[in-house]
């Protein structure tokens, strides 16, 4: 076995079994390492602000607007209350001739941009609450578990659902922090 070398396959150095070393003991060569590279000034500020609670806050609202805006779209289009009224006498091409008269596209323009900013106000404002949230309770925790979910869940379904009432905060608390401990369980695994 002499001069033989093997490379170990969790450190990646290699060893040298021949007869060479100390008293017939394997000998390690050097592992080289990579230097460290420290942040500039500019780095750590920019990591500093996009760390912020406010900066999390924004995106997570300006985000969510975005994709209430799609969902208010797609769910406004689809919207058979918004439809214009339809006679019994009324043929299949009587109809679609009806839905594409000037008239018809701007009533179905104008319900698809109020459903879509219904949407997005809704949906931004939780993610700006939800998130600015569980940032704050995450900052002061100085941790980052699956009880800054649930605390910033139940925050934000109290917080939404105070014009409502007591009870309504309540519900609103339970079951938003039940949901968002849901979704942190089922991201984790994956």
């Amino acid at each position: 076995m002499s001069g033989e070398e093997r490379k170990d396959e969790g450190e990646g150095t290699a060893v040298s079994t021949s007869s060479g070393g100390l008293n017939g003991l394997p000998v390690l060569q050097r592992k080289a390492y990579e230097p460290v590279v420290l942040p500039t000034p500019e780095q750590i500020l920019a990591a500093q602000f996009w760390d912020s609670c406010p900066v999390k806050s924004v995106i997570a609202g300006a985000l969510g607007g975005v994709m209430g805006a799609l969902f208010g779209a797609a769910f406004g289009a689809s919207d058979p209350n918004a439809s214009l009224a339809v006679t019994e006498n009324q043929t299949l091409r009587q109809q679609m001739r009806a839905a594409f008269q000037p008239a018809a596209l701007r009533q179905s323009l104008t319900h698809l941009r109020a459903r879509s900013w219904s949407y997005a106000k809704g949906f931004g404002g939780f993610g700006m609450v939800y998130s600015g949230s569980e940032c704050v309770i995450e900052s002061f925790r100085a941790k980052h578990d699956v009880y800054n979910s649930a605390a910033a869940g139940c925050f934000t379904g109290g917080a939404l659902a105070y014009q409502a009432g007591p009870k309504a905060m309540c519900f609103g608390c339970a079951t938003v922090a039940a949901f968002s401990v849901l979704i942190d369980r089922f991201m984790d695994i994956h």
